[in-house]
């Protein structure tokens, strides 16, 4: 699952906020839809591909899987282009991101277009492809910090798988499950192609034109995931880790946010020697205000306490002024972390995966400075009475050394 915004490093920063960016414009094609933002002052285009897909019952990380299994392909054509290629698994979508010169529009859109043919790979690749997904899986559990979120997430989100699957599921990606598997993921209308840079909608329709139909739809076996319940690795900690998360899907997500980050400065102001993390997970499963926490051992009861009260501790002393100041905050660091076309595509597209709505990262950061401090007591309230769900791990302790 990812957060609203990866979490950028408090920066140095104006006092005036700079207006928000151009908006975006959106069109559709055979189902697909474009998202266009026009930076004709810098000669590159970031090109997101995103399906919007969930794994079908039996088959988590199917789509994670298929993209280890396309992703080498397509690294190779798009360095011939001089062109970089990442790929993500979100609780959303699928995606592909292409980050080269706007001149190569057109072969750029080709390499993407290999990602929407049904997966082929030899057995080879797929032994490989699974490995990956496998140390994946693994690696959500080894460190504390991914072992107490992926905790937080199995509980407050049960229903959100891991992008790299299951054990159980595992067993079953085969090549020919995969090959019945794709029309499940794959349809032209889940598609969502947006564009930052030197680029007009026309020319990235027009790039697009050829998109593969849906393959004919195949019976699957009717099957279900069994998540283990106990973690996959032992976590790595010296320190004391805690989590606590809310359920926050009836919030506003604007207010959502501002309260995450008021409750983060909070616990950093009243915890000098911990390490805070608040975070707004908003996907099409929910929201939720989650905290993660790790305390030296000498400050593992004070930490305790301060993250059990951090709701009604920010609930009792908001004020106008701090609200207004978050919202500013959240507005810098949003605009800050857009800065490059392919994050721009990024925070534009993570937007439009959740809503279908192109211009739902504009009515987002139009949103947080509609959040006055009346609206934030109620989405404080809103937490506090819920119940929170928690986690923790203790300091590992080192064996002694016998003199």
């Amino acid at each position: 699952m990812l957060s609203l915004l990866p979490l950028a490093a408090l920066l140095a920063i104006n006092d005036t906020v700079p207006p928000a960016p151009t908006l975006a414009t959106e069109a559709a094609q055979a189902g697909v839809s474009f998202v266009v933002h026009r930076q004709p002052a810098i000669p590159l285009v970031a090109l997101r591909l995103a399906i919007l897909a969930e794994d079908p019952p039996g088959h988590a990380g199917a789509g994670h899987l298929i993209q280890h299994l396309v992703l080498p392909t397509l690294r190779e054509q798009s360095a011939r282009a001089g062109s970089t290629v990442e790929m993500e698994r979100s609780s959303d979508a699928i995606v592909y991101t292409i980050m080269g010169p706007a001149a190569e529009l057109g072969y750029l859109a080709g390499v993407l277009r290999t990602a929407l043919q049904p997966p082929r790979a030899t057995q080879g690749e797929l032994l490989m492809a699974s490995r990956a997904l496998t140390e994946e899986r693994l690696a959500e559990w080894e460190t504390a910090g991914q072992h107490t979120r992926s905790a937080l997430r199995a509980r407050l989100f049960p229903n959100d798988v891991s992008a790299a699957g299951t054990q159980s599921s595992a067993k079953r990606l085969t090549l020919e499950a995969l090959t019945r598997v794709w029309p499940q993921i794959y349809r032209p209308d889940r598609v969502t192609i947006t564009a930052v840079g030197d680029v007009r909608l026309g020319e990235l329709q027009t790039a697009f034109a050829d998109i593969p139909p849906r393959p004919a739809p195949r019976a699957l076996p009717e099957l279900q995931d069994t998540i283990s319940l106990v973690a996959l690795a032992p976590p790595q900690a010296t320190r004391g880790w805690f989590g606590l998360g809310y359920l926050a899907s009836e919030v506003d997500p604007a207010a959502a946010s501002i309260a995450t980050k008021l409750l983060g400065d909070d616990l950093r102001r009243r915890l000098p020697t911990t390490e805070v993390q608040a975070e707004h997970w908003w996907t099409h499963h929910g929201q939720a205000v989650v905290l993660v926490v790790s305390a030296p051992e000498r400050d593992i009861a004070t930490t305790r306490r301060a993250i059990s009260t951090s709701v009604a501790t920010v609930l009792r002393d908001v004020t106008a002024a701090r609200v207004t100041a978050a919202a500013r905050a959240l507005r810098h660091e949003m605009l800050f972390y857009s800065r490059t076309p392919n994050r721009m595509a990024e925070v534009l597209g993570e937007f439009t995966d959740r809503s279908g709505d192109p211009d739902a990262a504009q009515q987002f950061y139009r949103n947080l400075d509609e959040v006055d401090v009346e609206m934030m007591r109620g989405a404080l309230r809103y937490l506090s009475e819920q119940s929170a769900v928690r986690f923790e791990i203790p300091p590992q302790v080192l064996p002694k050394k016998n003199p």
